[in-house]
């Protein structure tokens, strides 16, 4: 790396990260910095607006980067977040420098669809954080970077295994459990085989032949160590039975089976695995997550809005209604597009459902009334529809409207309608990962 760009790096893993590229990868990621710091400032300036942060000493727009921002604002404990920040920006920078995808959109794969959202998280100042990875990491296993990851088929046999595991996946009485290459790596597991696959939008959620394999990766990815803990690799196939019998309207994505190495007698929560079966396209259609449509234009906003309300909205608040809530977020929205309008969808990622207290599901997933209208409003309209509703080429009234009259005459019709919109504290939960407060937007539907 010449003296020039050293200069132009402005935190130690920004450097790295310039210091470990070729040189023309190198080139592009310095030329990219600006706009990561700017978007990653972007995203501080909104949590500062709407959460419930400690005192804003500082002018915010005084300061190009925002590890200098949080540094001098001083916060108690912010330490974590200012690393997780200056990953992010990184990180952020390095997806930026992807090739564009040139296979026409409607032709595209679903895997194809996962991969072309390069800035990850639309609002979280850590979108692009993976703490503990190096740029060669981002490069062998970020989606943007479309690689082929080839999980390490791990032979077990003390394992705990839950649902229909599949024959494929196994070797006599061992099973074959698909562990992540960057966690193979760092336990030292043994490997008989591997199974190549396509990293989606959640990164440690891979695409392999008639599966999503959902792997453990104990790495600080946006918002968690995404570990899977025994409880979850106990109740997968339950919630996921359970929620087929409860959803009307918008289709799941079944998990199929869970698996996971017995440590102690307990599933170890670094070796465990998810297997969901992949969704297919149908004649005609194009299958891609709702994320994958920010920036795509969108003829007749106003009429594909509406088409797309009708989808979603009256099963999320017949759900809610039944003390059912669902992380309807839009990395756990598939869309399926037929000549460009919106057909079907499909959710997915059932861990963090969250239902009314019931004896037939975990404890950890029981939440009060207010607790499950918090999470359907700030991941469905807060973020999913607030989102389509900004990149859509119409004005926010008419396209608030069109929604407005798809909600069904529920018990919390009325707070959707006039009370101020519960937002994750996406950066409060950094600073806090216990905090229990939510942030708030003025209610899109109020005229």
């Amino acid at each position: 790396m010449c003296q020039d760009q050293i200069i132009l790096t402005q935190t130690p893993v920004e450097s790295e990260f310039a210091a470990a590229l070729d040189e023309e990868r190198a080139e592009r990621f310095i030329a990219a910095l600006p706009g990561a710091r700017a978007a990653i400032l972007a995203r501080l300036r909104r949590a500062f607006a709407i959460e419930p942060l400690p005192q804003v000493s500082v002018d915010p727009d005084a300061y190009s980067h925002p590890v200098g921002l949080l540094t001098a604002l001083r916060w108690p404990r912010s330490e974590s977040l200012i690393t997780e920040v200056a990953h992010s920006v990184a990180g952020l920078a390095l997806s930026r420098t992807a090739s564009p995808l040139t296979t026409p959109f409607a032709q595209r794969s679903l895997e194809e669809h996962e991969q072309s959202v390069v800035d990850g998280h639309p609002l979280h100042p850590c979108c692009r954080n993976r703490t503990g990875f190096t740029a060669a990491d981002h490069l062998a296993y970020g989606p943007e970077h479309r690689p082929v990851v080839p999980l390490r088929l791990h032979p077990v046999a003390r394992h705990v295994v839950f649902g229909d595991w599949p024959d494929e996946l196994r070797d006599g009485e061992r099973i074959l459990l698909p562990v992540h290459p960057w966690q193979a790596d760092r336990l030292g597991v043994t490997t008989a085989g591997t199974l190549d696959a396509s990293p989606l939008m959640a990164l440690r959620t891979l695409s392999a032949g008639t599966w999503h394999v959902k792997t453990t990766l104990s790495a600080q990815i946006t918002s968690a160590v995404r570990d899977i803990s025994g409880g979850s690799i106990a109740t997968a196939t339950t919630v996921s039975d359970f929620l087929a019998g409860a959803v009307e309207g918008v289709e799941l994505q079944h998990n199929r089976a869970s698996a996971a190495v017995l440590t102690d007698g307990e599933p170890d929560r670094r070796l465990g695995v998810i297997l969901r079966d992949k969704p297919l396209p149908r004649e005609g259609e194009t299958l891609l997550p709702l994320a994958a449509l920010r920036g795509v234009p969108i003829a007749d906003p106003v009429g594909w809005l509406a088409e797309f309300a009708e989808l979603t909205v009256p099963p999320l608040m017949t759900l809610l209604a039944q003390g059912v809530a669902l992380e309807a977020h839009e990395q756990n929205l598939l869309v399926g597009l037929v000549g460009g309008r919106p057909s079907r969808v499909i959710y997915r990622d059932l861990a963090d459902i969250r239902v009314s207290p019931r004896a037939d599901l975990p404890e950890r997933l029981h939440a009060s009334p207010e607790a499950l209208r918090a999470k359907t409003f700030a991941t469905f309209f807060a973020t999913a529809l607030t989102g389509l509703v900004d990149a859509l080429d119409a004005p926010d009234a008419d396209l608030w409207d069109v929604v407005a009259r798809t909600v069904p005459d529920t018990p919390d019709r009325h707070a959707l309608l006039h009370d101020p919109l519960p937002a994750k504290p996406l950066t409060l939960m950094r600073l806090d990962p216990r905090t229990t407060k939510w942030a708030y937007l003025p209610n899109p539907f109020r005229p």
